[in-house]
């Protein structure tokens, strides 16, 4: 589907992946498939218990084993922190079943694996704590002394006179939820290979969403410039914001390496992603909302609990973001957030796809629904009488230069048939709708929000494009390619994307925070004008015009609204390269945004789905699903729908199906056999509404489409569970199981 909003050659047209055939054939290259000359592997060995004093460490056998090059312990790195109060290997006292102990060299996977397994490791078990309201007891013991009460990080923020709020409001409604662990479930497992056998180089191959916090991390803490450590990501197998930050492996890999001096691969199996991927833990939710009459929002008020297991990396993040969320999607005159991580003794956690934001819409959704029926107001109405819309200054600071969330939740509710539907539907089967909102790019994280971007023109009129953008989800690479065949006048195959080496590519934070499209996009778009600038000076000379009245479309050059005189753009190329001054035709450009804070644009959904439950088996089904996303422009439209289509089927299945099973620490379902995902033709069938609201500061007014429909997709098929049932089911994932119970209580109650 074209755009009709402009007359563009490229964007806004159906365009294959560039690396689709390599993606295809096999020929795409992962970190897996790297050999290097020399390379050793290594394995960790980790903790069999949630929480014990380490007694004594043995490692005499398996340094005495033939093909053992090395072996280390906190001795070898004491001063080597992963994260707050978590050295790289534990000296003392371990935290959590697979906390690292320990780790060998060898000159191969097998005997590595053997070396480890012969490393005797002695322990005194102590007591452990496994939820969180176990660990906030006031006489719960401390897993670390300076996380009082054992908050490892807490964040609370009051914005309007909230006790006013609530006290003018005619209704008050308060809910609770629960999401429990989870796991990303990429399709490349993690891995890193570590190369410092050069004393002032580290060189890393690993899959990641952002190279420049990698080299940053692991420069700071090895105690190397960034400049000292070279990252290479090539292509990534999934990342579903899990693949942010260095993990202990990483730096496992380059201790190794610089022990050896050899290059060392380490790699997770099956049972260690469950432990090495710090996917999303157990999170309790209180929402309490007050309302007028007319069913507008006075006061919000939330509380949120996250299990961040034992130890804190980078997940207060997780806070910043879910605080400032009810804003972006309604309009409210006060609001309360109280958040805190909270450590226990399972593995450590971050969180799952969407950002911690999609399990949080999961009991929002459903709240604001249930509110909403109490209301007498259908949910339709309420969203579209509470939602933000453009123009809109929230209370967080955030102007929306655009918004289609209105246009997104009526034209689903229309093709969708909600009206003749809602309400009218047989016994257990329903239809539910979720809306959510979702930022493209944020500021304040980091001191800056910077992507850059790089393209060199050759004689010939093809380009390479040097981006630090990883080639995430449904090819961002192909999207970048776009933006700059656009502005050039090429077309997309006549470009090369260069990303994946931070020693190669310009500065880049990475493709999370759904900043790719719009970060590195507005990056690409200012690079190709600074090459087409370049290129205008001989182009508007031999045309007699002014440069202004060019236009670059379709491989040529030619004055405005005169086709006929068009000149090829290999040939503007050639002759500038060749001309007396001999110029290279070199383009580059940056984005960083200019908030102090904040982001510059979101995105906005909304999805109905329909669904039919087994009253035999309580399996849910999900039949329809229909998804608008205001895009403000789809670079793509083929993409943009392959996006929406990937959130759907992880909305999905993290709403029914996914829960990693926990036993005091110990992760029961550490395998795709057990850890229950949704099978290919279990995905319903999906309608895809695709709303433009050309936003003011995106490339070509383009926005995210990351991570947006996902935070749709939980609430609509959670409400439409609860619409079949005839009431809610508060705790994520919604099991057949629980329904069960709910029909065996209902079943009993009538006998």
């Amino acid at each position: 589907m074209a755009s009709k909003k402009a007359n563009f050659a490229v964007v806004g047209h159906d365009q294959p992946r560039l690396d689709g055939a390599h993606k295809l054939t096999g020929r795409s290259l992962f970190t897996d498939d790297v050999v290097l000359p020399g390379m050793l592997h290594g394995k960790i060995v980790r903790s069999p218990f949630p929480r014990a004093r380490i007694l004594s460490i043995d490692t005499s056998a398996a340094l005495a084993l033939p093909g053992v090059k090395a072996v280390i312990t906190h001795a070898d790195a004491p001063k080597l922190y992963v994260g707050i109060e978590q050295p790289l290997f534990r000296q003392e006292i371990v935290n959590y079943i697979g906390d690292e102990v320990a780790a060998v060299a060898a000159l191969d996977e097998a005997t590595a694996a053997e070396a480890a397994a012969l490393i005797k490791v002695e322990y005194e078990p102590l007591p452990a704590l496994f939820t969180i309201q176990a660990a906030l007891k006031p006489e719960a013991f401390l897993i670390h002394a300076k996380a009082q009460g054992n908050i490892a990080w807490q964040q609370a923020q009051d914005l309007g006179d909230v006790e006013q709020g609530f006290a003018k409001s005619a209704h008050v409604r308060t809910d609770h939820y629960t999401t429990h662990a989870s796991h990303n479930c990429y399709a490349e497992f993690h891995v890193a290979i570590a190369d410092w056998s050069l004393p002032d180089k580290l060189s890393m191959y690993t899959p990641t969403q952002t190279a420049i916090l990698f080299q940053k991390s692991l420069a700071g803490a090895l105690r190397l410039s960034d400049g000292q450590v070279r990252i290479m990501s090539l292509n990534t197998g999934g990342g579903f914001t899990g693949r942010t930050s260095v993990r202990p492996h990483h730096y496992v890999a380059a201790v190794l390496s610089r022990k050896t001096g050899r290059p060392v691969k380490v790699r997770a199996t099956a049972d260690e992603e469950f432990i090495a991927c710090r996917a999303g833990g157990e999170v309790k939710y209180t929402f309490r909302t007050g309302v007028a009459e007319t069913g507008q929002i006075k006061a919000f008020e939330v509380d949120i609990s996250f299990d961040t297991g034992a130890y804190v990396e980078s997940q207060m993040i997780v806070l910043t973001l879910t605080s400032s969320y009810m804003h972006s999607l309604y309009k409210i005159e006060a609001s309360r957030y109280s958040g805190r991580l909270v450590h226990t003794n399972n593995i450590p956690y971050y969180f799952h796809h969407g950002g911690g934001l999609a399990q949080m819409a999961f009991g929002l959704g459903q709240h604001m629904d249930a509110l909403a029926r109490e209301l007498g107001m259908d949910p339709i109405d309420f969203h579209l009488l509470n939602g933000v819309t453009k123009g809109h200054t929230s209370m967080t600071g955030t102007f929306f230069g655009s918004c289609g969330l209105a246009e997104c939740i009526t034209k689903t509710a229309k093709q969708a048939g909600w009206k003749r539907k809602y309400g009218k539907l047989p016994p257990l089967k329903g239809i539910g709708i979720g809306v959510g909102a979702m930022a493209s790019g944020a500021k304040g994280v980091f001191k800056h929000d910077t992507s850059a971007a790089f393209i060199k023109i050759v004689d010939d009129g093809t380009m390479s494009l040097f981006v630090g953008l990883p080639d995430m989800g449904q090819s961002s690479h192909t999207a970048m390619a776009m933006i700059a065949a656009e502005v050039l006048g090429a077309q997309t195959t006549d470009i090369t994307v260069i990303s994946g080496d931070t020693d190669i590519v310009p500065l880049d934070v990475g493709a999370f925070i759904q900043r790719g499209t719009f970060n590195t996009g507005n990056a690409v778009k200012a690079a190709a004008l600074d090459a087409r600038k370049q290129l205008e000076v001989l182009a508007a000379a031999r045309l007699g015009v002014k440069a202004s009245q060019l236009v670059f479309r379709d491989r040529q050059v030619y004055p405005k609204g005169e086709p006929e005189k068009a000149i090829p753009l290999k040939k503007i190329v050639y002759d500038t390269l060749h001309s007396r001054e001999g110029r290279a035709v070199m383009g580059r450009g940056f984005y960083n945004s200019p908030k102090e804070s904040g982001t510059m644009a979101y995105s906005f959904g909304a999805q109905i789905a329909e669904v039919t439950i087994d009253p035999d088996t309580g399996f849910v089904t999900v039949d329809r699903i229909v998804a608008s996303h205001d895009v403000g422009r789809a670079i793509n439209p083929r993409i943009v729908e392959g996006q929406i289509d990937g959130q759907i089927f992880s909305g999905m299945s993290q709403v029914l199906y996914e829960e990693t099973l926990l036993e005091n620490g110990q992760v029961m379902n550490p395998s795709r056999l057990d850890y229950r995902l949704p099978r290919s033709y279990e995905m319903p069938k999906v309608e895809h509404i695709i709303v433009e609201s050309i936003d003011p500061f995106g490339p070509f007014g383009a926005k995210e489409v990351g991570e947006g429909p996902i935070v749709c997709t939980l609430p609509a098929v959670a409400n439409a569970v609860a619409n079949a049932l005839g009431e809610p089911v508060n705790e994520m994932p919604i099991t057949p199981w629980k329904i069960l119970q709910i029909l065996g209580r209902r079943t009993k109650a009538k006998a």
